[in-house]
């Protein structure tokens, strides 16, 4: 994504929103609250039928918003990538991602 700030600034003028959980059900993608292992705070799944962002239930309200905000990165970012396929084998590329969404995060939260 060439201009991470100027994707964000448009989608914050299209939906009238810079709440993470008011864009995804606006765009349906389904926020599920889940039980996951401690040191997983959530994750982006995308397939055909639908899209999902799983959040560890066991975080603060807080947390929830920031780790929602940064799979809605992924979400719409890198929805073709299967980040669970490059782990092992291209940890530059993995870490590339993660710094996007972490930007998009910081932007539509108004964290810059």
């Amino acid at each position: 994504m060439g201009n991470i700030e100027n994707f964000v600034r448009n989608l914050i003028r299209k939906y009238g929103t810079r709440s993470p959980f008011e864009l995804c059900e606006k765009m349906n993608i389904k926020i599920l609250f889940v039980d996951l292992p401690e040191k997983v705070n959530g994750f982006f799944l995308n397939s055909k039928m639908n899209s999902s962002i799983l959040i560890n239930k066991n975080l603060s309200p807080a947390q929830r918003k920031v780790i929602c905000a940064h799979e809605l990165g992924h979400a719409l970012l890198h929805n073709c990538v299967n980040t669970l396929d490059y782990q092992d084998n291209n940890s530059h590329y993995i870490e590339k991602l993660e710094n996007e969404a972490d930007k998009f995060s910081k932007i539509l939260l108004g964290h810059q």
